[in-house]
Formats: structure tokens, sequence, C-alpha cells
């Protein structure tokens, strides 16, 4: 039995924990770096051959494990019904004091108990089509705030708020790039954000007021561009500038600008992210 491994599902609101405690992990596999496809091309009247393109395939997790308790029955049709293929779940994974998550579809689930008086034992076989793990938490910048000033309570002499960098350095620690969501809260005319590491940059030809908030997600099959008021979200794909593009922070360091036309500066800009990693 594996005590050194912890796996912890979560699906249809419900969770299920492989800690060595009530189920013990048997065998697993597919933890760690993924499977790529590469499509190469043979070089004429030369050696070896030229790379063409590169693709990380989803990744397969399998898992063998037992119950270990009393109730065989019953447990054997909650496990059922929990590994239904018609639910996605999270998988977060904890090896050696890090803790990172993914999301999988069941592809079988099976038994291994050859009577009713052996440990009831199960193999689970799951698909994560984004191959990559994710930190559990969510990281978030503040590039824009106002600093100094005045507190409550204040004493004389005080000082006015002042405007704070309109760039920051943002890490990505993870083993790839990953994508972003931006606030961008108003007032602001034609906000614009720029990675000045990769010269990428999205731009909204559009005026905000202070009830105004830009969202912009980059994230592949997620892609939104949205000005929210008091709660009501807009569409607003129609006013990005057509040369903009939406990046992702590359990994290490990025330097993160906003730009605000016409000298007026936005109350905060934020960004948040996973730092994503091709295994745990």
């Amino acid at each position: 039995m594996n005590r050194d491994i912890v796996f912890e599902f979560e699906c249809n609101g419900k969770k299920l924990v492989l800690d060595g405690g009530e189920y013990g992990v048997l065998d697993y596999a597919g933890i760690e770096a993924g499977e790529y496809n590469l499509v190469s091309e043979e070089n004429i009247n030369y050696a070896g051959a030229t790379k063409k393109k590169k693709k990380i395939l989803q990744r397969p997790v399998d898992i063998e494990f037992e119950y270990t308790g009393s109730v065989k029955s019953e447990k054997r049709q909650e496990l059922i019904g929990f590994f239904s293929p018609y639910h996605s779940g999270i998988l977060t994974v904890t090896y050696l004091g890090v803790s990172r998550r993914i999301e999988y579809e069941v592809v079988k689930f099976q038994y291994k108990d050859k009577n009713v008086y052996d440990s009831l034992q199960c193999l689970v076989e799951l698909t994560c089509l984004d191959p990559n793990f994710k930190d559990i938490i969510q990281t978030g910048e503040n590039i824009s705030t106002w600093i100094n000033g005045w507190r409550w309570k204040f004493t004389l002499p005080f000082k006015l708020k002042e405007r704070g960098e309109s760039q920051k350095t943002i890490i990505n620690s993870g083993h790839v790039e990953t994508p972003v969501e931006i606030q961008f809260h108003g007032p602001a005319v034609n906000p614009k954000i720029t990675n000045r590491t990769t010269g990428e940059f999205i731009r909204i030809k559009r005026e905000l007021t202070s009830d105004d908030t830009l969202y912009i997600n980059t994230a592949f099959g997620q892609k939104k561009v949205e000005i929210i008021r008091n709660g009501a979200r807009e569409d607003a794909f129609d006013y990005i500038d057509l040369a903009s593009s939406f990046f992702s922070l590359q990994v290490g360091d990025n330097v993160i600008e906003y730009q605000s036309e016409n000298g007026i500066d936005p109350q905060s800009v934020e960004i948040y992210y996973h730092n994503r990693y091709i295994g745990v």
C-alpha cells in the first residue's frame, strides 16, 4: 500500500480521498511528464530529419486502489456512482509535499476482487483533455494601484495618494506558458494591456467609466472580453483592436504594462493565473 501519495477526487459535489486510510493506493501511472506526438520529415541528402511540429497529447491517468473497510457492498455501489462517465471531475495529487490539480474524464472503472472475502480492489482509468497540472490556488497580481497618502486616522501634515508604476514583472514559475484573466477597473479610454516580454498586447477601443470593469480571459476555448457594470456583463469582442493577441505568460519573467489614453488613470489593473506543470 502506497502511503507517500494522496489522490483526491472532486466530482458532482462529492469528494473521495485515497490517502492510505480507508482507501489505499496500490498502483498508479500518469502523473509524470505527459506523452508527445512528434511529426518530422526526413532530410534529403543530409543526415537525420527536420521537426515539423510537436503536440502534447491528452494525459491518461490510471489508479489502482482498495477499500479496506467492512461495508463492502455499500461502498461498491457508491464507487460505481462516483466514477460515472456522465460527470467531469477534478483530481488533486499530493506527492512529496507538492499538490497540483487537473481536470479529468472517466474512461473506465472496474473491480478486481475475486470473491466476497477479498478486499474491494478497483481500477479507474481517466483521461485529462488538458494535460497540464495546475496550482491549487490561483495567483493574483495588482499592476496599478494608489500608494502613499493618508489613512484613517490621519495626522497632519498628510500626503495625497500617488499613482504607482504602470508596469510590473510577473513571474510564471510553472513548466509551460499560462493564460491570464485580466480585470481593468475604470475609468479608462481605449485600455491596453501589453506583455512587453513578447510584444503582444490586447487593446479595447472603448471608454470605461469608474463603474466599469473590463474582464479579459485569454485561455484556449474560454476566450472572453466583457465589460461588467453593476453585475451586468456586456460582450465587448466587437471593440477589440484587430492587432490584439490573446497572450499568455511565458515561463519566467514577464513585464506587463497597462495604458489608458487621454491621461486617464484606472483605479486598478489585476492579473490572475495558475502556474501550469507537465507533471507532479
